[in-house]
């Protein structure tokens, strides 16, 4: 591996909480896992999932789980909390958490949601970012079998009949009748116990947290609520600012599997997901190098083509997801330029495609493929870019080709900077059609002039942020772009390495 420059540590604003959990919260050990005692004796338990970063600081999880009916009924997180405020935290819930293995805090989790889901019940909506905290769902986890239900059927446990109504059409519909339920409060005044229903509503999480604040000193609880004022200010203010539709129009992708070679059939091997040995590379790469490259595009193609509208079962059975990086790789190793429309198309996938087949790895396997084939191709990524209803995630990738561009061809800095104005009229001129302008989006793509110091471009990223249509959850606000643009200091992102296929895959040549 080549020496890395020395630069100044990245500053925390670049990420978000939630950007940081999605993006690198499984490369955190997991420190500890809490979980309720003798929890399968009433049906409910909650669950806690902590990550120790390597300034001794935790991001951990909380996780509400119904193992009767409902599956996750509640989740939340907290990010790189020092490791006082993590132990007192814990403290406030005292014997109502025991130590547990990871494998059995994951399979109780992933269970209930499955048979949730079975019965119609989505996961609480902030498992969306929760979910990274804990390891993806894969036949790595040992399984562990748990019984869900109650005496094999959905016991739905409520405190009141107005929430019973609000689940029984599901339940019915994914099981008749065959389902039992208890209404806790059903024979109490709701006025006289209108406080104690309130309180048993709040989450032990957010009683735990309200002990917590109360210890906290004036001054602490003055910026602690300044903090979370802001926050949730943001958060707000993200939900309500435009963000574009996935409406990508399908070609017409190959949906047989016809191979010249077929050698290539190994990409599409399941143990062969996190790599492919050294005798199977060297069969590859010794094939013509043509019709190799011809194959390899289809072989993209058809994985597109039956995974494009919804996983297919095939893949979502055989956990199939390593097919389409080994064929971008190889691609990569051949230096096919001529392959980029087909990388592209790859791009332009739907969120469920993109959490499939990359999940948190997509930034770490698609920009280094991206700078081998479009490195020469600015004015494509560029066309790419401008494209309407596209996943916002996938097209941020494409700007982070920079981080290469300059740290091996720091020259081409010019040609960069019209690469970039041109996107930033572009978005400014579509600022009110959410076919082209996302918030996130616009967001985002402030992380490349901040890393390359991009003060030519300050101007028109003042001019985009002045519509007040950016959103400021991803890289901060106008201020914090500026402040770190202006500091010079050059973060240009050394993660992302030229390697062969035989390093990648640690296959020694």
């Amino acid at each position: 591996m080549s020496k890395k420059t020395k630069k100044a540590p990245q500053k925390p604003v670049l990420l978000s909480p939630e950007n940081y959990i999605r993006k690198k919260a499984r490369n955190l050990p997991v420190a500890e896992c809490l979980i309720t005692p003798e929890w399968e004796d009433v049906g409910e338990c909650n669950i806690l999932v902590a990550r120790r970063h390597v300034n001794g600081n935790y991001t951990f999880g909380f996780y509400l789980v119904d193992t009767y009916c409902l599956g996750l009924k509640d989740a939340g997180y907290r990010f790189n909390v020092s490791e006082e405020e993590y132990n007192e935290i814990k403290d406030r819930f005292g014997d109502d958490f025991k130590p547990a293995n990871y494998d059995e805090a994951h399979n109780i989790i992933y269970g209930a949601l499955e048979y949730a889901e079975d019965l119609g019940f989505r996961p609480h909506k902030d498992f969306g970012v929760a979910q990274y905290i804990l390891e993806e769902d894969t036949d790595d986890i040992p399984l562990i079998a748990y019984e869900f239900g109650y005496e094999g059927k959905p016991m739905l446990i409520v405190e009141t009949r107005s929430e019973l109504n609000r689940y029984l059409s599901t339940l019915e519909k994914a099981v008749g009748d065959d389902y039992d339920f208890i209404i806790r409060d059903e024979d109490e005044e709701e006025d006289d116990n209108e406080e104690e229903d309130d309180n048993e509503e709040d989450s032990e999480f957010d009683a735990a947290m309200r002990e917590h604040f109360d210890k906290l000193s004036d001054e602490e609880k003055g910026e602690f609520l300044t903090r979370m004022d802001s926050f949730q200010d943001i958060l707000e203010r993200s939900k309500s600012l435009p963000h574009t539709p996935y409406k990508y129009e399908y070609p017409e992708y190959p949906q047989a599997l016809e191979l010249k070679h077929r050698e290539l059939e190994a990409i599409f091997d399941p143990k062969n997901n996190d790599g492919i040995n050294k005798k199977t590379l060297d069969d590859i790469l010794s094939l013509p190098r043509e019709s190799l490259i011809k194959d390899l595009e289809h072989c993209i193609l058809y994985e597109i083509g039956q995974n494009c509208r919804e996983i297919s079962p095939i893949n979502e059975a055989e956990n199939l997801y390593g097919s389409l990086t080994h064929a971008l790789y190889l691609l990569a190793e051949l230096k096919a330029t001529e392959s980029l429309p087909v990388v592209l198309e790859v791009m332009r996938q739907s969120e469920d495609f993109h959490d499939f087949f990359f999940g948190d790895g997509a930034s770490d396997i698609i920009v280094p493929v991206l700078y081998q084939i479009a490195k020469d191709q600015l004015p494509a990524l560029l066309a790419y870019e401008k494209e309407p209803n596209l996943h916002v995630f996938f097209k941020s990738l494409a700007p982070a080709v920079f981080d290469m561009i300059l740290r091996f061809q720091p020259e081409r800095r010019p040609e960069v900077i019209a690469w970039y104005s041109e996107l930033l009229d572009f978005l400014y001129e579509n600022i009110h059609n959410t076919d082209y302008y996302d918030a996130e989006f616009a967001g985002m793509i402030m992380f490349e002039p901040m890393n390359f110091c991009g003060k030519e471009l300050l101007p028109k990223i003042k001019r985009l942020f002045d519509t007040d249509l950016v959103d400021n959850l991803p890289s901060g606000d106008y201020e914090t772009v500026e402040k770190e643009i202006n500091a010079g200091i050059m973060r240009l992102d050394d993660r992302y390495e030229v390697k062969s296929i035989y390093e990648i895959y640690k296959a020694e040549k």
